[in-house]
């Protein structure tokens, strides 16, 4: 979890993603955005005790996974990078927490994988958005205790050592990570 020696502005969290321009991956797992959010909506419907204690997640934002989707996509913009970096004190870790917790993020190592969720449905929808709220106290919500960060000159450098590297390596790497092959 977070290191005890760091403030905040001096972490980030690393995210690997696929190729550049894997659309199949991409589009699936955009496809799967939606799903969240029809899940979330029904189980909030149909459980307004769910819906009670998940209430204060919205107080800044709502939760909207196609959007937060398309935003954490928007960051492979660049070509030479399949990686970007999240600030623990960002407004974007409130979606990423809970897409982590969904399957949308694995963690490998001390960075995370953008995956495509596998046993995506309302129960695992519930227990995320529980845990995040879980952590609320009196002073607010602390996605940052649910996440694993590091120096921001380590991610800067493992961002260009992933940028550097022969691509099919890489995603060898990514794979073997997953423990896909």
């Amino acid at each position: 979890m977070q290191s005890q020696y760091l403030e905040k502005n001096d972490t980030r969290i690393l995210v690997e993603g696929p190729t550049w321009g894997d659309a199949e991956s991409y589009g699936n797992w955009l496809l799967m955005a939606t799903k969240a959010n029809e899940l979330l909506q029904q189980a909030r419907s149909d459980d307004p005790e769910f819906d009670r204690l998940i209430d204060t997640l919205e107080l800044c934002q709502d939760l909207d996974f196609g959007i937060a989707a398309t935003m954490f996509l928007s960051r492979f913009a660049d070509r030479n990078f399949q990686t970007f970096v999240i600030s623990p004190d960002s407004g974007d870790l409130l979606d990423f927490v809970l897409m982590v917790e969904m399957g949308f993020f694995t963690l490998t190592g001390d960075r995370y994988q953008m995956t495509v969720p596998t046993k995506l449905d309302m129960d695992l929808v519930k227990q995320a958005h529980l845990k995040l709220a879980g952590t609320e106290d009196e002073d607010w919500i602390h996605p940052e205790r649910l996440v694993v960060d590091m120096s921001r000159p380590r991610a800067i450098k493992l961002q260009r050592l992933l940028r550097d590297m022969d691509q099919n390596q890489r995603l060898a790497d990514r794979r073997a990570l997953l423990f896909l092959d």
